[in-house]
């Protein structure tokens, strides 16, 4: 019985090394809520998005820290730690989902892409489905998906006070890019 239980996990383990799964930990996420998009003043960037592809099952996922996004104003955010998305409740925002019409053998030849994703936002408390185009570009042995999409505050919970709102857009920009080294 023993050998056949080793004999089993070892089966595992060779096929879970087999499969094409890439991680980074260095995504970067921008968003720019601001109603005139050439005003930066609300925007913000984070370079410390992590995530995982499966190539085999044209799934991904990613974790971006809410508080790795970084304003060119310190209170603006604090504001955005403590008064909007609550980053000590709902430290992380969250996706799951499938790339559609992706191959994994788009990884070994250099190329560019269209692709879209499906799957789920998680993102202060809140879950909504997500459907956005996606850009694959491969080139040198690195894969990059490039993703731009919107978001609402109100799909999320996300209380924007009156004062701020008529500076705001209704759907806020965000741009994702995601690199992963193929070697």
């Amino acid at each position: 019985m023993k050998k056949v239980l080793l004999a089993a996990l070892m089966t595992i383990v060779v096929l879970g090394l087999n499969a094409q799964t890439f991680k980074t930990r260095d995504g970067n996420i921008y968003f720019n809520p601001n109603k005139n998009q050439s005003n930066k003043e609300y925007s913000a960037l984070s370079k410390e998005a992590t995530a995982v592809l499966n190539a085999d099952k044209s799934e991904v996922a990613l974790l971006v820290p809410m508080k790795s996004f970084h304003f060119n104003n310190a209170l603006l955010e604090e504001h955005f730690n403590e008064n909007y998305l609550h980053t000590n409740k709902y430290p992380n925002g969250t996706y799951k989902g499938k790339l559609i019409g992706f191959d994994k053998s788009m990884l070994a030849k250099d190329g560019e892409y269209k692709l879209s994703s499906e799957g789920t936002v998680d993102m202060h408390g809140a879950q909504k489905p997500f459907k956005s185009p996606v850009t694959l570009k491969v080139k040198g042995g690195v894969a990059t998906f490039v993703c731009n999409f919107t978001i609402k505050a109100e799909d999320h919970n996300i209380e924007i006070p009156d004062l701020v709102k008529p500076k705001l857009s209704e759907a806020t920009p965000l741009d994702a890019t995601i690199s992963f080294k193929m070697n």
